[in-house]
């Protein structure tokens, strides 16, 4: 009896969470710094002390086993449950997201593209940048430069994490961005030569940022052009 209970014991023994997460971080450290990017070491340690207060030491091994065989990083939600043996939840799901670069290096890649447009980007951090566009462009009015990209970086990590989940759910890989080909100005051009029953001189493509700023102001020319004219009859 006395035996039993012993091992009843020894099986539920509190683990150093500590040394759980060190574990993590040894056996995947580019996948550990995915999952928990920007996240405190104490908090980590604290969420895995919650996720495995009950489990025995061999349901944990069970379950860093599982770590090491698919060779990515599980949230601690996920990696209870692959300790308690439920395999399939959200593993292919999870290394399909664990193929995509982290937020931060994304922010890097767009920072760098901005400067240069030649600069390559993927898909994801291109549709994460157009979701929240008009926070980059609003940037060089701000009167707090600071505030405004902070909010705008802030806003670019947000997206891309919502956009890597969409693509790992329709399955779509992560690849290098291709820029479309150009819309040629003559679609809105100088209201002036339009007038004057010309054809628009300037027929290099527009292109990227380039491009949406070009339609934006070209529909406050149309706007304008309409107002004189109702004005005029």
């Amino acid at each position: 009896m006395t035996a039993m209970v012993t091992n009843q014991q020894t099986a539920v023994q509190p683990i150093k969470t500590g040394q759980l997460v060190g574990i993590f971080k040894a056996i995947a450290p580019r996948s550990f710094e995915k999952t928990f990017e920007g996240m405190p070491i104490e908090a980590i340690s604290h969420a895995m002390k919650i996720c495995i207060e009950d489990l025995s030491r061999e349901q944990i091994d069970l379950g860093l086993r599982m770590v090491r065989d698919n060779g990515f990083c599980p949230d601690p939600a996920m990696f209870r449950k692959w300790c308690l043996g439920i395999t399939g939840f959200g593993t292919e799901q999870q290394r399909f997201v664990d193929s995509f670069k982290g937020k931060h290096a994304a922010l890097g890649n767009i920072v760098k593209w901005l400067g240069d447009n030649n600069h390559p980007i993927t898909n994801a951090e291109k549709e994460a940048y157009d979701r929240c566009y008009e926070m980059f462009a609003e940037i060089q009015w701000a009167k707090n430069i600071d505030r405004a990209s902070y909010l705008a970086y802030e806003a670019f990590k947000d997206n891309y994490v919502d956009v890597v989940k969409e693509y790992a759910e329709q399955g779509q890989q992560q690849a290098v961005w291709e820029r479309p080909v150009g819309i040629e100005r003559k679609i809105v051009a100088d209201l002036g030569e339009w007038g004057n029953g010309s054809s628009p001189k300037d027929t290099q493509p527009l292109q990227g940022d380039e491009l949406k700023k070009y339609l934006e102001e070209a529909k406050q020319k149309i706007k304008g052009f309409k107002e004189s004219a109702g004005g005029a009859a």
